[in-house]
């Protein structure tokens, strides 16, 4: 895609730019109640430490899925982004997805990120990737690598207008859009930018919804 032809993609995303949201460092930490049929079953949560200039990004999913006591399904998630002037450094995160261990580490060389991961072999990813982790809205626009296992994602993004969501209780409008690839997400940004809800489907078919607290 030329340069004018990414400038409208960007426009029409309602991305500024491919670099780090302005609220990234300030915000410091963004903190989801993770829903399953009525049910809280975990958190999600993206911390962020320094400035533009210098970045790190830690991300931190708790998941357990239980009848009472007994647990049917645990799922534990930590990475690390690092980011600089605005450009993405490096990825690295275990995952422990009910007893299947999987991680990523991705290092960029040059103007791009070579990727190692439990997905398969070692690639080097296009120009312009980012980490799927959701927080920054720029990955509507760009290639995204998966910080569960590595593996370089495809995404076809439908914006779908603007939605009321629930926000730390309180409701407001947010921009909704619908990402349809491997797995199916829908996700919600509010006018800062800041990634403020998000709904997929699980492995049983059920809905697997996010709320900002």
């Amino acid at each position: 895609m030329g340069l004018i032809g990414r400038r409208a993609m960007l426009a029409g995303l309602g991305v500024v730019g491919t670099g780090l949201p302005v609220w990234a460092a300030p915000m410091q930490t963004l903190v989801f109640r993770v829903m399953r049929k009525g049910d809280d079953i975990g958190r999600h949560s993206v911390s962020f430490t320094g400035d533009a200039a210098q970045l790190q990004v830690d991300i931190a999913v708790d998941i357990r899925v239980g009848l009472g006591p007994i647990t049917l399904y645990r799922y534990g998630l930590r990475a690390t982004e690092r980011w600089r002037n605005g450009v993405l450094q490096a990825v690295s995160g275990t995952t422990n997805d009910d007893g299947t261990k999987d991680f990523v580490n991705a290092q960029r060389q040059n103007d791009r990120l070579s990727v190692e991961g439990s997905a398969g072999a070692a690639y080097v990813a296009p120009v312009g990737s980012i980490a799927a982790s959701h927080w920054n809205r720029a990955e509507l626009a760009a290639p995204m690598v998966n910080i569960q296992d590595g593996a370089l994602l495809d995404f076809k993004v439908t914006p779908k207008g603007t939605a009321q969501v629930s926000v730390r209780g309180r409701q407001m409008l947010a921009d909704h859009f619908v990402l349809q690839g491997k797995e199916n997400l829908e996700i919600w940004y509010d006018s800062a930018g800041v990634w403020v809800g998000l709904t997929a489907i699980g492995r049983d078919g059920s809905v697997i919804s996010y709320e900002q607290i």
